[in-house]
């Protein structure tokens, strides 16, 4: 009896196991790697999936509107890529929210105050695996729409657009 269970739970289990390698592999495929809270993305591998993507969507804080339509502005302006909502079926997701935002600080040296995170999209619109990630490290009285500024030059120091 004993046998035929732990026979029976194994052909369960295996089959979730396998599912779970195979997104772990795909996950290991991305452009970027997280080591010590930190991405650290390869442009080589991202240019060409950014180069292919026609259309994205843009995903901010919800009060944050500055951002929205700066990033907006750069992926159409610079890029001619179409901004679509999340079910207009988005190939890339672009993300940018503060980080660092914990209190007071006591370090010395300049905190990471925000990031711009690319994203591949799902076919229903959401969030797959990360493809891109730019840090920007500042001042901690640094205002909000500076940071977005320096983001998105940051950006498009690494893809020069039109």
């Amino acid at each position: 009896m004993r046998i035929a269970l732990v026979l029976l739970s194994s052909t369960l289990v295996f089959p979730f196991v396998a599912h779970s390698q195979a997104a772990q592999s795909e996950r290991l495929g991305s452009s970027c790697t997280l080591k010590n809270y930190v991405y650290t993305c390869e442009s080589a591998a991202f240019a060409p999936i950014f180069a292919a993507a026609k259309n994205a969507t843009v995903e901010t804080q919800n009060v944050d509107a500055f951002a929205r339509q700066q990033l907006k502005k750069m992926l159409t302006a610079k890029y001619g890529k179409q901004v679509v909502e999340p079910e207009g079926a988005p190939e890339l997701i672009f993300l940018i929210i503060p980080v660092g935002v914990d209190g007071i600080n006591y370090n010395t040296g300049e905190p990471p105050l925000g990031s711009l995170r690319v994203y591949a999209a799902t076919p229903a619109g959401g969030r797959d695996h990360l493809v891109w990630a730019e840090t920007y490290s500042g001042r901690q009285d640094l205002p909000w729409p500076a940071v977005v500024n320096s983001l998105i030059s940051q950006f498009q120091k690494h893809f020069p657009g039109k």
